[in-house]
C-alpha cells in the first residue's frame, strides 16, 4: 500500500471572511471529503497540538497514481485557496490507521513505542493509540499529533 499525508495550514484571510461564507467553503470541502470517505482517507485535526499547520489529510491507496485524482479535486474548491500545504509525505507501508489519535512521524521512529501501534514505512513512521500515550511520544520526537474527525467536525475546528 502507499500513503500520502499531507499537512495543512489555515491562512488567516480566512478568518476575514463573512461566516456565511466560512461556513459555505467548510459544507463544499466537507462534502468532498465525504464522497471519498469510503477510498481510504482519514482527517486529523492538529489544533492545538502543531504550531505550523491545523489538518492532516491521510490517503492510502494500491497505486500511487490515485493521489492526483484527490488533490484535483480538492484544488477545485474554493476553500483549497485558504489551506496551504505544510508537508507532504509520500510513503510505502503495510495496514492504515484506525485509532482516534494519531502521530506522524516524517522521518521514522527508532525503536519501539510500547502500548502503541505503529505502523512503519519505509521512511516514516505512524503511531497510534490513546493521546494520552502518544503525547509523551510526541514531546520527544516531534512530528505532527491530531485527533481523528469528520471532515465537517474538523473543519468546525479551524
Amino acid at each position: 500500500m502507499y500513503w500520502a499525508l499531507t499537512a495543512f495550514r489555515l491562512l488567516p484571510e480566512f478568518r476575514r471572511l463573512e461566516a456565511e461564507v466560512q461556513e459555505h467553503l467548510k459544507d463544499e470541502l466537507s462534502a468532498l471529503l465525504e464522497r471519498w470517505g469510503g477510498r481510504g482517507i482519514a482527517l486529523y485535526s492538529l489544533v492545538g497540538f502543531s504550531g505550523e499547520a491545523d489538518l492532516l489529510l491521510f490517503q492510502q491507496a494500491e497505486d500511487p497514481r490515485a493521489f492526483p485524482l484527490l488533490q484535483k479535486e480538492l484544488h477545485r474548491t474554493r476553500m483549497q485557496g485558504f489551506l496551504v500545504p505544510e508537508g507532504r509525505f509520500l510513503d510505502r507501508g503495510e495496514g492504515s490507521p484506525e485509532g482516534e489519535a494519531l502521530l506522524l512521524l516524517p522521518f521514522g521512529l527508532e525503536g519501539e513505542a510500547e502500548g502503541l501501534r505503529v505502523l512503519r514505512g519505509e521512511a516514516l513512521a505512524l503511531v497510534e493509540g490513546p493521546l494520552e500515550r502518544l503525547f509523551p511520544l510526541f514531546l520527544r520526537e516531534g512530528g505532527y499529533l491530531g485527533l481523528k474527525k469528520a471532515p465537517r467536525e474538523a473543519l468546525d475546528e479551524l
